[in-house]
């Protein structure tokens, strides 16, 4: 909760908006923790100028207790953005709590116990249009899994395949870099909230018919994968066990999942549908960075759950499985088929 503040006064707010590229941030307080700067816990709405201070006197507008996991609330930031500050190029940050695909986990808003699930980003995005770029500040969400969510709504995506600490987006580097060069595509300024985050892993990734054939490939390679369990369920387990993980177990690396299944499986068809999925990443990946912990890692995650228990997160109020099969990735590929029989056992 503190890092509102702080994000806003000390990356935000230096530089601040400037007669090319204009600022907004829709910040909402949880009642009951830091209570610094200002000691407000409404949602408040900034236009952020140089070196301005995240007080109740400096904001535009007191927009009440809003829900940030309610898609309405992205909605009317989005339209009112727009409306007061129209813009050649339009960047939309997401700064909170995430956990990939999952439901119930992302943009958590504590005071209504809400999240801004992928079915719910996409109504909004389906109402709003698309713009130009989309960062998530927040943990796990560079997944082929939420990439199919913004395919039709964002140029790029911007974010990391592990979760994110301190530091985040370091939003007055990405400022520098746009104020220089107001005239920045989509893809160049995912290219530079990528380089700005060094906590542990991050990615720029575009969203274009190069994903489409990143896409279809997946999909191809689930179905021979899915053909060839029966013959080749060691081989397999043996990739997983090799494949790096980020984060979380079951957030397997997809470059590095269909290296070690070529690898590892004697099968033609098998093996040439995983070097395509390799091409088609790297057909896709403008940016990647990455510690040296995760040295197999390639920008790109996807859900691979090993064994039954994988399928459903505890901490879940529905079935995670369930709601995977209901995401637009799964209806456009056949992984989900595949990874329910292989992880049923």
């Amino acid at each position: 909760e503190k890092y509102i503040t702080i994000d806003i006064e000390t990356e935000l707010a230096q530089p601040g908006s400037n007669a090319d590229v204009k600022v907004v941030a829709l910040a909402d307080r949880v009642p009951g923790y830091d209570n610094s700067a200002g000691d407000w816990t409404s949602t408040k709405l900034f236009y952020v100028t140089p070196g301005m201070q995240a007080r109740p006197e400096n904001a535009l507008a007191d927009w009440g207790e809003r829900n940030m996991g309610d898609p309405q609330t992205l909605i009317e930031f989005v339209q009112w953005a727009r409306g007061n500050y129209p813009a050649e190029h339009y960047a939309l940050i997401l700064w909170d709590h995430g956990w990939g695909w999952r439901p119930y986990q992302t943009m958590w808003d504590e005071t209504d116990d809400d999240t801004l699930d992928q079915q719910e980003i996409l109504a909004a995005m389906s109402s709003l249009g698309p713009v130009d770029v989309v960062g998530y500040d927040a943990c796990e969400q560079q997944m082929i899994e939420v990439q199919a969510t913004w395919r039709s709504y964002a140029q790029a995506i911007a974010a990391s395949q592990e979760d994110v600490g301190y530091y985040g987006f370091e939003y007055d580097q990405v400022l520098a870099a746009l104020e220089a060069n107001p005239a920045m595509t989509g893809p160049q300024l995912a290219v530079e909230l990528a380089r700005s985050m060094t906590d542990w892993t991050s990615a720029a990734v575009v969203l274009n018919p190069a994903w489409d054939t990143l896409l279809a490939a997946v999909d191809q390679w689930s179905v021979a994968l899915l053909d060839g369990l029966p013959a080749y369920r060691a081989a397999y387990d043996q990739a997983y066990k090799f494949t790096q993980d980020v984060a979380d177990p079951t957030n397997k690396d997809l470059y590095d999942a269909a290296k070690e299944i070529k690898a590892r499986v004697n099968d033609s068809t098998i093996q040439a549908r995983s070097q395509a999925v390799m091409d088609a990443i790297n057909g896709v990946i403008l940016y990647e960075w990455h510690k040296k912990g995760y040295k197999d890692a390639h920008g790109i995650g996807i859900f691979w759950p090993k064994k039954r228990a994988d399928l459903d997160e505890p901490s879940s109020p529905e079935n995670d499985f369930e709601h995977y099969r209901t995401l637009l990735f799964s209806q456009q590929t056949h992984w989900d088929e595949f990874i329910a029989v292989y992880a049923d056992r």
